[in-house]
């Protein structure tokens, strides 16, 4: 018994990349969209980039060759001397998705500092194991199947078979990391990897070259899910199941959103899921508008010091007034979506 638990300890291990990240906070693209985009250096000599013709005061510098209709899921935000370049990202992508447009990509090489939620090149593996071991799975001798209903688990059979998942590895989890689990294999089989996620991508491009600043770090992220109650990670684990069942239509939906930049839509959909209803609000306040909060704070604490950060979070938390982008805006950045 004690081999057959090790065992199945080990395929945990292969099946759980220590980068993902919680991909339901983000969303996904197929193919990048540009837009008209100007390069212009002010008076002071502050580059930024903008949607419209440099002033008299300012010189441009270059721009695109894009459609001027266009926008994309990125905002600078600007107070004082400092600048930040606020990029939606997708955890997992496909290599379709490159290169980039020029206007995320000219952003980062004139910003000073790439800021990510988690760096997930450089990880505290033992940290995180024993995380993993004392957070993620069931020590008191329970598993997954006593605590869910039998429509529940029922359905998590079928959904297991359909992806050549091993019930018995899912079993031992707890509901938040069975629902991570079947969400990165769904993605996987959808074409998208970890390593083709814009924070990989920006990763690669600033080791060596740029400092690096981590808001959160993914110990600190995946800790969270252990707050939740069995019920909500039951209620995530449920969500994710029924996502699977929309299959590509669900994520190509979102897809188009992210495309044109439309924040709203992306909004939307996060305001008529299961984030916003009963105990999904608790879970929308924890997982998501705490760590909003949060995470303005720190970057306005390092914007306050001067200097242009290009900074990637999930998509999910820039759109909605409680999002990051208003925050700045309340706080009396001069926002701008390029």
């Amino acid at each position: 018994m004690l081999i057959k638990k090790i065992n199945a300890r080990k395929r945990l291990q292969r099946v759980l990349n220590i980068r993902f990240l919680a991909v339901l906070l983000g969303v996904f693209i197929a193919a990048p969209v540009q837009a008209q985009v100007f390069k212009c250096v002010d008076e002071a000599g502050v580059v930024t980039f903008q949607d419209r013709h440099c002033l008299d005061a300012e010189v441009a510098v270059g721009h695109s060759t894009d459609s001027e209709t266009s926008k994309h899921f990125l905002w600078q935000a600007s107070a004082g001397k400092g600048t930040l370049f606020l990029l939606g990202s997708i955890h997992f992508g496909t290599p379709q998705m490159y290169p980039l447009p020029m206007v995320m990509t000219s952003s980062f090489e004139v910003s000073d500092t790439l800021v990510v939620e988690a760096d997930i090149n450089n990880v505290d593996q033992l940290q995180l194991t024993q995380l993993l071991a004392s957070q993620a799975m069931y020590l008191d001798g329970s598993n997954l199947r006593q605590h869910l209903s039998d429509k529940t688990w029922n359905k998590l059979e079928q959904v297991a078979q359909s992806m050549a998942v091993p019930i018995e590895l899912l079993n031992m989890q707890k509901p938040w990391l069975a629902s991570m689990t079947l969400t990165v294999l769904a993605l996987k089989q959808l074409g998208f990897s970890e390593d083709k996620g814009i924070d990989a991508h920006f990763l690669r491009l600033a080791k060596g070259k740029k400092k690096i600043v981590e808001l959160e770090g993914l110990v600190w992220q995946l800790s969270l899910f252990d707050q939740l109650t069995s019920e909500e990670q039951v209620m995530m684990l449920e969500e994710s199941m029924r996502e699977m069942d929309a299959g590509k239509a669900f994520f190509d939906k979102m897809l188009g959103y992210w495309k044109v930049g439309d924040a709203q839509g992306i909004q939307r959909m996060f305001d008529e899921g299961v984030m916003a209803e009963g105990s999904g609000s608790r879970l929308n306040q924890v997982l998501m508008l705490d760590r909003n909060k949060s995470m303005t704070d720190k970057l306005h604490t390092l914007a306050e010091k001067g200097g242009r950060y290009f900074v990637v979070v999930g998509a999910g938390h820039l759109p909605g007034r409680q999002g990051i982008v208003e925050i700045l805006r309340r706080r009396g950045y001069q926002i701008n979506q390029l």
